[in-house]
């Protein structure tokens, strides 16, 4: 269970895939390339209030244009691969109806030829149908989820999973080294070293073991939403176990926790800013 982590871009596999893994798949992408020192992360201000409904409407309407442009890409190639095979293929048939003329060998290889090309342009036609198909459903999946934003369960509040400030924050960040922009998924606590961790709200465990990038991890399921802890080095909690908010889960690794809340839309899940979740509730 090691590899779980590792994100991709665009394409058919990621359509295919769902459920909770593919959810810890995305949150190491983002945790690998955060490791710039903790003083430039540091947020001691309290977050503005986040419309969170509108931020995941917001990555859906992203995702569904993302998936329209490749859709039309690759109806584009079909289009042009198309008329290129046609003209392969009249070939291929003019190639297999020529005489013979006493060359029975010459025209066994013609005939080998015609179909082996035949053979390579319907295999072809049929990767970029596929991909068109696969295009489509995940345009139907971001609809239909697209619908669901204003009506999902959204947590009103979750409880700190380990006590300590925020040192690293939900959101866009300039990598130190590269300079690049990236998001990070999460957020990071500072701790005392083996500090215990907690349910940040009531739910079922559905995976506890290592997370590449995050040491041992644990995801609770809580009907709508997941949690992902990470920076473990003790895990307390078996998978399929019930968990109450505030039962121990384990201890930190070191001096930090990772605390991620993605909600239930779209393959893997979509990430919201857990800070502005980090209150008793009413």
């Amino acid at each position: 269970m090691a590899d779980l982590f590792g994100g991709g871009p665009l394409g058919r596999d990621r359509w295919i895939a769902a459920g909770v893994f593919v959810a810890v798949a995305l949150v190491a992408t983002a945790y690998a390339d955060s490791d710039e020192p903790a003083a430039q992360q540091r947020a001691d201000a309290k977050p503005a209030p986040v419309d969170a409904r509108g931020r995941l409407a917001q990555q859906l309407g992203d995702e569904s244009e993302t998936i329209d442009r490749a859709l039309t890409t690759v109806l584009e190639k079909l289009a042009t691969s198309d008329a290129a095979r046609a003209r392969r293929l009249a070939a291929a048939y003019r190639m297999m109806r020529a005489p013979v003329h006493g060359n029975a060998m010459g025209a066994a290889r013609r005939l080998a030829a015609a179909r082996l090309l035949i053979a390579r342009d319907v295999a072809e036609r049929g990767l970029l149908a596929n991909e068109a198909d696969q295009l489509r459903a995940a345009a139907t999946r971001t609809s239909g989820d697209a619908q669901r934003v204003p009506t999902i369960a959204l947590p009103e509040s979750i409880k700190k999973p380990a006590q300590g400030p925020i040192i690293r924050s939900f959101g866009p960040y300039a990598h130190e080294r590269s300079k690049t922009v990236l998001s990070r998924r999460g957020i990071d606590i500072e701790v005392d070293a083996r500090a215990p961790v907690t349910a940040p709200a009531d739910g079922t465990v559905r995976y506890a073991g290592p997370i590449r990038g995050l040491d041992g991890g644990v995801i609770l399921d809580h009907g709508d939403y997941w949690t992902v802890l990470g920076k473990l080095g003790e895990i307390a909690v078996p998978v399929g176990a019930h968990v109450a908010r505030g039962d121990r889960l384990g201890r930190a690794a070191q001096h930090r926790v990772y605390l991620e809340v993605r909600v239930k839309l779209g393959p893997g899940g979509l990430p919201i800013d857990p800070e502005p979740l980090l209150r008793e509730p009413r």
